[in-house]
């Protein structure tokens, strides 16, 4: 579903990047290996998260977007409401795509066929889901790139409706740039070997979909999986997210067999938010949720809704082969995790500071009556994004840059 999100709030100030932006010419010696938006721009960057070239497109407070590399790493496609934008690994200028396809949307496995969302004319959803609706799922010939209209192969989801609208402040309008909405996340498409497509089946419950594009059959798959959490493979052969009750869930893309881990953790596993997966697809790296540190809390209602949410949030290394699990690093006090990627070395997290400063001046008294989100005076209260680096070996963690968002591994 291609969401068209309504934010609230004001321009945001660009905050600088702790490391210098080292040449923005093509070319250079360093490899590609990450790509993101950075000063409202996207950007490649290499193996250590630091920017190598921006490319584009430039955004505005309020867009969002979702970027994703083709399974050889050649090519990064940038998908906004307003248009499909592609740069290559090795840089140069963003170029806008012919036709509008909205965010929701994914490539076939051989990159020839487009499958995506329209939000337009929902329809019911069935007599099994009579307070949802369904959208149109179009297929088009990616190879032609003409800008026309896919064939439509029928409704897909069941979606809660007005589910492609929200309305959001502060912490929350900066998450939702990437991540989608804390909890279910953005829906999504996954493309398999042959007729059937994955997907957010119950947005915003949980849920997997199975669909046929040469039928239009749709079915509930598995009900328990959590697809804002759940991430492709490198190789885009296998897909692997949550489960309400914690377990781990891997499906094979090709033969549709899947495999569980249970992870057992002492003091319990948490709420897994984010899921990635190594280069070689031998580990899964995930962050879980705890209750935070510090609450926040308000002594009186304000005049406008505030989003409390926070948590301390933990990154943990699974080994697919032996199930055996690691804690790597922890952090206090976050928003949340918008989106995360692994590189040879590293795993780059995007973390959202949650509204402290907000609600703190509104328990002081220091927001003045009848104060709104969309006051040029409130942009001192949008809280920072950072991109936390975390190694491998040791669990060294760092922060690396301000105001990013969007972080994506290109595959080797």
């Amino acid at each position: 579903m291609a969401s068209r999100w309504r934010w609230l709030g004001v321009v945001m100030g660009v905050a600088a990047l702790l490391m210098p932006l080292a040449g923005t010419a093509r070319g250079q010696a360093r490899e590609v290996a990450l790509a993101y938006v950075w000063q409202d721009t996207v950007t490649l960057a290499d193996a250590d998260g630091k920017p190598i070239e921006q490319t584009g497109p430039t955004f505005t407070y309020g867009q969002g977007a979702r970027l994703f590399w083709t399974g050889d790493g050649r090519t990064l496609y940038i998908a906004r409401d307003d248009g499909l934008y592609a740069t290559g690994a090795e840089g140069g200028a963003a170029v806008r795509m012919a036709g509008t396809y909205g965010r929701t949307l994914t490539l076939s496995p051989d990159g020839q066929t487009l499958y995506y969302l329209e939000t337009v004319s929902p329809q019911p959803a069935g007599s099994d889901a009579p307070d949802r609706v369904a959208f149109p799922l179009r297929e088009l010939n990616f190879a032609l790139a003409d800008g026309g209209v896919g064939r439509l192969t029928g409704y897909f989801g069941r979606f809660q409706q007005g589910a492609s609208q929200a309305v959001l402040t502060f912490a929350a309008a900066l998450y939702v740039r990437d991540g989608g909405l804390l909890g279910p996340g953005r829906p999504s498409l996954w493309p398999t070997y042959g007729a059937n497509l994955f997907g957010t089946c119950c947005f915003p419950d949980p849920g997997l979909a199975l669909y046929n594009t040469g039928t239009g059959e749709f079915s509930v798959y598995d009900a328990e999986f959590v697809t804002g959490a759940a991430a492709l493979n490198p190789a885009r052969t296998h897909l692997a997210g949550p489960t309400v009750n914690n377990v781990i869930r891997i499906y094979d893309l090709i033969t549709g067999g899947s495999r569980d881990y249970e992870i057992a953790i002492a003091g319990g596993l948490g709420t897994i938010e984010r899921v990635a997966w190594s280069p070689d697809s031998a580990y899964l790296f995930f962050v879980s949720r705890y209750a935070p540190s510090h609450l926040l809390t308000l002594d009186k209602e304000p005049t406008f809704t505030v989003d409390l949410r926070s948590a301390d949030i933990v990154l943990y290394r699974l080994n697919l082969v032996n199930g055996a699990i690691r804690e790597l690093a922890s952090r206090a006090d976050v928003y949340g995790v918008s989106s995360l990627a692994v590189t040879e070395r590293y795993v780059f997290a995007v973390v959202v500071d949650p509204n402290t400063a907000l609600v703190n001046d509104l328990n002081a008294r220091r927001v003045w009556p009848g104060a709104k989100p969309t006051d040029p005076e409130m942009m001192v209260y949008l809280p920072a994004t950072h991109l936390w680096r975390v190694a491998f070996e040791g669990g060294d963690a760092q922060d690396v840059a301000e105001n990013v968002w969007g972080v994506v591994a290109r595959p080797y």
